[in-house]
Formats: C-alpha cells, sequence, structure tokens
C-alpha cells in the first residue's frame, strides 16, 4: 500500500465516478482557457495591443502578461464547492 508524504494513504486509484468525472471536467476547462488564451494572445499581437500605461513597451509582451492573467483567471477552483452545495442540497431533498 503506497502512501502520501508517510502519513496519508494514497487513494488515487479508488475514485469514485464523481471524481473521475470532476477530473476530465477541470482537465477539460483548462484545455479550453489555454486555447483561448493563445488565441487572445495572437490578435492581440496581430493587431498591435500596446499597453496603455507604458506604450513604449512591444505589444508581445503586454499580450503575454494579458493571457498570463486570463490563464491563471480561468482556473476551476470553485467546481468542488459548487459540487459540494450541489450534493448538499440534493441530500437535504431526499431526506425531506
Amino acid at each position: 500500500r503506497k502512501t502520501t508524504c508517510f502519513c496519508f494513504p494514497d487513494t488515487s486509484v479508488n475514485q469514485t465516478p464523481l471524481q473521475q468525472n470532476l477530473n476530465k471536467l477541470g482537465a477539460r476547462i483548462g484545455v479550453l482557457a489555454i486555447i483561448i488564451c493563445i488565441g487572445i494572445f495572437i490578435i492581440g499581437w496581430l493587431t498591435d495591443r500596446k499597453d496603455p500605461s507604458n506604450p513604449d513597451s512591444p505589444a508581445w509582451l503586454y499580450m503575454i502578461l494579458v493571457s498570463v492573467t486570463l490563464a491563471v483567471a480561468a482556473i476551476p477552483e470553485g467546481i468542488p464547492l459548487c459540487v459540494t452545495i450541489s450534493l448538499s442540497i440534493g441530500c437535504s431533498d431526499m431526506v425531506q
């Protein structure tokens, strides 16, 4: 039996279908976010979008900053929270 950090058991093999689907959803959202960020970078670079506060800087540098910011913002951190709330609402409905 493998352990992580020498104290927690490795449960990655015994994932529930919900965990597997959430992992797939997170991966799809991540890939889609990367594709969109690359598209935004290319469009901004081709249209020569420059930083309004520093017009002397190159357009590609500004678009890299914008793309990385969008990629970080697109990380689906709220998915587990939404699933937990949905499951708790469903559980309370089943009790009633």
